[in-house]
């Protein structure tokens, strides 16, 4: 413990180092996205109205940008139906040229737009600061009288930004504005619109975000207080009559932090302005054509006006697909930028806001934290407590400032926290890993020549695993034998049958956990293995075939090699009694025949033996079954695979395979049909296919009693591959019993007897 106290002090220092490079990305902002997701959602105010141009609008007035007499003429309207503010986020900076009316007479539409800002006593106009647009003295002493951030009080402000130049509206508007505000806006560096800053400065003096003045006169024109972690409306009116401080935290860069309603921009408490300007379309058109004919649609428009408009902020702004004035929420991809005046509207009137924690506080909470976490693992000696405390802290940490931010509002950024323990928690798992390593190296090497490297992987991983007990899994067993190995026996030593052995059990067993079985023992020349345990497989029997068609691959390889080697002089390299077993077989004609069986269902795994001597082994009847399988490949002549229906069943339509007979094997009473896999099917030959259609043709027809039909066609399969045995099996079979009208005894000695109740063979060896 006294060796590692210096590199547990370390790990905390570096995780946290490491992680606070995350503080130059957009990580911490995305993450208080989510964040606000917990919080109660931001009410939707009926006194403050999204009035948008949108495609509906653009329909009724027609192209946009609309004229100026169209605006005119919306301001008259919403004035008449009651409205309490009205905040255009749209920029007049330029003169309009001359319009023609109906009557083809010219005006101008800026004459008309200036009589009813004139004649407005709510209207807010806007403007934008920037870094290099002079203006006249005229235009500037007018911005001040309706911009400036009026009855403020400014207390230790440094985090206010400021500006030199600005871009106003035309001073002929803006003079007779209510007030006006700035519109400027800046997105994150991943574009999201998260922010915006209430009060800004240009030529030294205080200036007001748009929607500011508006909702200021809404709540009594309270007076306020600027600080640099705060905005004070002091003693504001509230629309229940309270007088009460509003305090509007600032962000730490002196913002405004924005938190959207969860919702799309078109649920928003919103009216298109082409519904207002309708109402001064049916006035004319009641002027033009009579009262009566538009009487009952406009007065039912006004009722609905009315009822919307009464005392509201109507903030009037660009939504229409045409138009460009979009940017990014988190709610959505394209959203309206007028959008963020209503949000901020709404947050303000409702005291619904949140605010950020410093950036040093939230690296000293990580540092804090990781500590807590190093130390608390060094305590535990156990690997697995270790790992599952590590966590446990981790998901404590989340769950900590969750919770924190639930009840201050107050956003510690979680990034580097988190990353910081997820770091800490990894390099106890390291540490452990470390001091447990000399452990697992002697298990790993002490298993690993006699068992399969899956289940030395899961003693390592689990060693309480490693006891007495076995357990129910589906899967897969297979049994191999060299045919006739016996004979191998009487011309070999010893030595040349040890160094023949692990030739060929060496090039075997790597195929079979190649495909992730698992050897359980060898015996003599047999290899016994499973597919799917310790380690459970969906594909466990298809693997197994595969395995099997690959070992009998190589066996051709494997004689070809050894017929190719006991040809040339012994190399150096060469083992000797491997190369004089090579020689004696060429010089006796031996090869190696693998004979295969296989079974799928369910089998007991596990570990058998002693608590002193155990093997992790199969057991149980379907065991047993693929056992009996690979002998009676002797009785059919196979190529050297056979295969249960179970296992049939679970290939698809991977495996070529051929139907044989349905057979009581020894000790099994229930019948079952043996197939024999050919080959995987893609890439087969398509001979080979056609060659196993016609094979079932043929097997249908003997077991339908076609015996006739059945010989001919074994017959032209036999001719077509006179090197597969299982069709003169069948020629024979037929020639000397179900052609002459009887079937095989017992005593004919024939190796099968034939079943006419249960129509099947039963096997009279193994």
């Amino acid at each position: 413990m006294t060796k590692k106290q210096p590199l547990l002090l370390l790990i905390p220092v570096l995780c946290v180092a490491v992680s606070s490079l995350l503080l130059f990305t957009n990580l911490d902002s995305k993450a208080a996205d989510l964040f606000q997701r917990i919080l109660p959602p931001t009410q939707i105010r009926n006194d403050v109205m999204m009035v948008g141009i949108d495609d509906y609008a653009i329909d009724t007035i027609g192209s946009f940008p609309f004229t100026r007499d169209v605006y005119a003429d919306c301001i008259s309207i919403m004035e008449e139906m009651g409205v309490d503010s009205i905040v255009f986020d749209l920029s007049f900076v330029d003169n309009a040229n001359a319009a023609v009316n109906d009557n083809f007479e010219p005006f101008w539409p800026d004459d008309v737009m200036e009589k009813a800002l004139e004649k407005s006593t709510v209207t807010y106009l806007n403007f934008t600061l920037d870094y290099q647009t002079d203006i006249d003295e005229d235009t500037g002493l007018i911005l001040k009288e309706k911009g400036l951030l009026k009855n403020a009080e400014i207390k230790k402000d440094s985090l206010t930004p400021e500006f030199t130049g600005v871009l106003s509206t035309i001073p002929n508007f803006l003079c007779h504005a209510k007030a006006a505000g700035y519109v400027n806006a800046k997105p994150d560096s991943d574009n999201y619109y998260r922010r915006v800053h209430l009060v800004s400065k240009y030529d030294g003096d205080y200036f007001c975000q748009l929607i500011l003045p508006a909702v200021r006169k809404k709540l009594g024109n309270p007076a306020v207080l600027l600080e640099n972690s705060k905005i004070t409306l002091k003693g504001a009116s509230l629309s229940d009559g309270r007088k009460k401080d509003i305090v509007i935290p600032r962000g730490n860069d002196g913002s405004f932090i924005i938190k959207y309603p969860p919702m799309q921009f078109n649920d928003y408490n919103y009216l298109s302005i082409g519904d207002i300007y309708r109402v001064y379309l049916l006035r004319m058109y009641m002027a033009e054509d009579g009262e009566d004919a538009y009487i009952d649609e406009y007065n039912s428009l006004c009722r609905e006006l009315k009822e919307k408009l009464a005392s509201t902020i109507c903030i009037v702004g660009t939504c229409a697909t045409s138009t460009s004035d979009y940017g990014v929420n988190q709610y959505e991809a394209q959203y309206p930028l007028p959008g963020v005046h209503y949000t901020v509207a709404n947050q303000i009137l409702n005291g619904d806001f949140v605010d950020e924690a410093p950036v040093w506080l939230s690296v000293l909470y990580a540092l804090c934290f990781t500590m807590l976490l190093i130390f608390a693992s060094s305590l535990i000696k156990r690997t697995g407590v270790k790992v599952l405390l590590g966590l446990v802290l981790v998901f404590a940490n989340l769950i900590l400032l969750i919770t924190s931010y639930k009840i201050t509002r107050t956003y510690i950024g979680v990034t580097v926290p988190l990353l910081s323990s997820v770091l800490a928690y990894l390099s106890t798992i390291v540490l452990g890993f470390l001091s447990a390593s000399k452990d697992k190296k002697f298990i790993t090497n002490a298993f690993s020549q006699c068992l399969s490297k899956d289940v030395v992987n899961q003693i390592v991983a689990h060693p309480d695993s490693f006891k007495l007990g076995g357990e129910s899994v589906e899967m897969t067993a297979i049994f191999t034998d060299i045919q006739k190995f016996s004979s191998f026996s009487e011309l070999l030593t010893a030595g040349q049958l040890v160094a023949l052995l692990n030739y060929y059990l060496t090039k075997m067993s790597d195929i079979i956990m190649e495909e992730g079985g698992t050897i359980d023992k060898y015996e003599g020349d047999a290899i016994i293995a499973l597919v799917g345990a310790p380690l459970k497989m969906k594909d466990h029997a298809l693997r197994a075939v595969k395995a099997a068609l690959k070992m009998k691959a190589s066996e051709s390889v494997m004689n070809a090699e050894i017929k190719r080697i006991a040809s040339l002089p012994k190399t150096e390299e060469m083992n000797e009694d491997l190369y004089s077993a090579f020689c004696i077989m060429v010089k006796n004609g031996k090869k190696i025949f693998t004979r295969i069986g296989i079974n799928s269902g369910e089998m007991i795994a596990g570990y058998m033996g002693s608590e002193n001597k155990k093997n992790y082994t199969m057991m149980g009847n379907n065991v047993n079954l693929a056992s009996r399988l690979e002998g009676v490949n002797k009785q059919y002549s196979t190529f050297g695979i056979l295969v249960s229906e179970a296992t049939y069943k679970m290939l698809g339509e991977e495996i070529i395979s051929r139907r044989l007979d349905k057979v009581q094997v020894v000790n099994v009473n229930t019948p079952l049909t043996l197939y024999e896999p050919l080959c995987v099917r893609e890439g087969s030959d398509q001979a080979l296919i056609s060659y196993a259609a016609d094979w079932e043709s043929a097997m249908l027809d003997f077991d339908n009693g076609n015996y006739q039909s059945a010989h001919e066609k074994f017959q032209a399969l036999n001719a077509q591959k006179p090197e597969d045995k299982v069709s003169a099996y069948y020629i024979k079979l037929l020639e000397k019993f179900f052609l002459q009208g009887k079937a095989p005894r017992e005593e004919d000695d024939f190796g099968v007897v034939y079943n006419s109740e249960l129509k099947c063979f039963r096997l009279l060896s193994k």
